[in-house]
């Protein structure tokens, strides 16, 4: 598939299983001029690997890095500007943020004084 697409868009959580899950191997199938976007944890990334991927890569845009916040000497700061987004793992963010998370919140209140399972659960055990 990633041969085949335009883009590809990582959400995947940060667990120990998906540790640089995408990595020179997955970078080195997408096709030409294809796009990378980042927004789920940033160790599922290695970001050595795009970075020498990112020459023949459209460009990438990435909210989320392997170390938070971005080291100053990382080499993503190095790249140009025209294949690189970088943005403060905050592209959650929009007009809506606050109004969507306290109904979430709410809700999920309203649930455990009922005795119900909340609506967004946490699997510590799976790490998210």
């Amino acid at each position: 598939m990633l041969e085949q697409s335009d883009v590809v868009v990582c959400t995947l959580p940060g667990t120990e299983e998906t540790r640089h899950f995408l990595s020179s191997a997955e970078f080195d199938a997408m096709k030409g001029g294809a796009t990378f976007v980042s927004v789920g944890r940033g160790i599922a990334v290695d970001e050595s690997a795009l970075v020498a991927a990112l020459p023949r890569l459209g460009g990438a845009a990435l909210d989320v890095f392997e170390t938070e916040p971005l080291p100053a000497d990382s080499p993503l700061w190095e790249q140009p500007d025209s294949k690189l987004l970088l943005t403060a793992h905050n592209a959650d963010y929009t007009a809506d943020y606050f109004r969507l998370g306290w109904r979430v919140w709410r809700d999920n209140l309203e649930r455990v004084g009922r005795g119900e399972p909340l609506a967004t659960p946490v699997d510590v055990g799976m790490g998210y």
